[in-house]
């Protein structure tokens, strides 16, 4: 047997597993498909983010909007305890809700769009200083704005405020109550900041999601149709091949 038809046999030989070979390493269709699909999970892994982001702010701003009509709708039978509490509550998730917001807007600028979490918080902020006068209302009942923008309660002079006069610090409980109620419930709405990005974001959720199963479906597809196109060519060829080995075999 010649030098050229033992390199011919072995060429012959190898032809199948370097098929298979390319079909797997390099095949233009698998390659496009993992592209799309990595490309999806990214945009899944981002909105993901932003949904737990908002997520948190949501439960911030219902647990503030609690308080805050807790404070509006206080009984006149309520106990002085009973108020300071509400009072203290109140304090608490307002600085929550604000220090929620602002870790949004930051989480948010990181991905590009922090508008509607900073709003959020600046319609928080601003609820308790519409105006000097219940700014000083709020002062007289030990109820004050630190520099860092969150509030602070004298439990001192709030007892105090409470025993000298209980109407007006009722009053002012009330109004300062209402003002944060109706700013959260106009922010969880439908149309509101946090409302409206909720749910735009778990409606694309639910898209990527959809486009990501399809994707994975035609992927699959298409990798079996290359599959059962291969095992058909390896049918017509490998008979050949066996022969060709077979007459040239060493």
């Amino acid at each position: 047997m010649d030098i050229a038809s033992i390199s011919a046999a072995v060429s012959a030989a190898s032809l199948i597993e370097s098929r298979t070979s390319r079909t797997e390493s390099s095949d233009p269709v698998k390659q496009a498909f993992q592209k799309a699909d990595k490309r999806v999970q990214q945009q899944r892994e981002l909105v993901s983010v932003e949904l737990s982001s908002f997520g948190k702010l949501k439960s911030s701003f219902s647990d503030v909007q609690t308080n805050s009509r807790a404070l509006s709708s206080s009984k006149q039978t309520a106990t002085d305890a009973d108020i300071k509490k509400a009072a203290s509550n109140f304090v608490k998730a307002f600085n929550s809700a604000a220090q929620t917001a602002k870790a949004a807007t930051t989480a948010q600028a990181t991905l590009g769009d922090s508008s509607r979490a900073r709003a959020a918080e600046s319609d928080l902020r601003r609820s308790i200083s519409t105006d000097a006068a219940t700014a000083a209302d709020l002062k007289q009942i030990g109820i004050t704005r630190q520099k860092d923008r969150t509030l602070a309660i004298d439990e001192e002079k709030f007892d105090a405020a409470l025993k000298v006069n209980p109407d007006a610090l009722r009053g002012t409980l009330s109004k300062i109550g209402q003002q944060v109620d109706r700013t959260a419930t106009r922010e969880l709405s439908a149309n509101g900041n946090i409302g409206r990005s909720v749910n735009t974001l778990t409606s694309r959720a639910k898209i990527l999601e959809s486009q990501q199963v399809e994707q994975q479906a035609q992927a699959a597809a298409a990798q079996q149709a290359v599959s059962a196109q291969a095992a058909r060519l390896d049918n017509n060829v490998n008979p050949g091949i066996a022969a060709y080995l077979k007459i040239f075999s060493i």
